[in-house]
């Protein structure tokens, strides 16, 4: 299990946790679709992250990245 933020570019990932105490963080993830079994891509790292949860392209910043840990699919 990896944080997101260690992830390279192009990786299938499979969301297994998300690690925050604050609950705006959460509500966004979950509004993002970012859910423990959901699977993701990294497209970019810099600046900002932006992955790709099904057919929806949202961008996180690195503190974010950091809450979401992931396994390969």
């Amino acid at each position: 299990m990896n944080a997101l933020s260690t992830v390279k570019i192009g990786q299938s990932q499979t969301v297994v946790c998300l690690r925050t105490q604050d609950d705006a963080v959460l509500q966004k993830l979950m509004a993002f679709g970012i859910l423990p079994g959901s699977n993701l891509v990294v497209e970019q790292r810099f600046p900002s992250y932006i992955i790709m949860v099904g057919r929806t392209r949202t961008s996180l910043d690195r503190e974010t990245a950091q809450c979401i840990f992931v396994e390969p699919r």
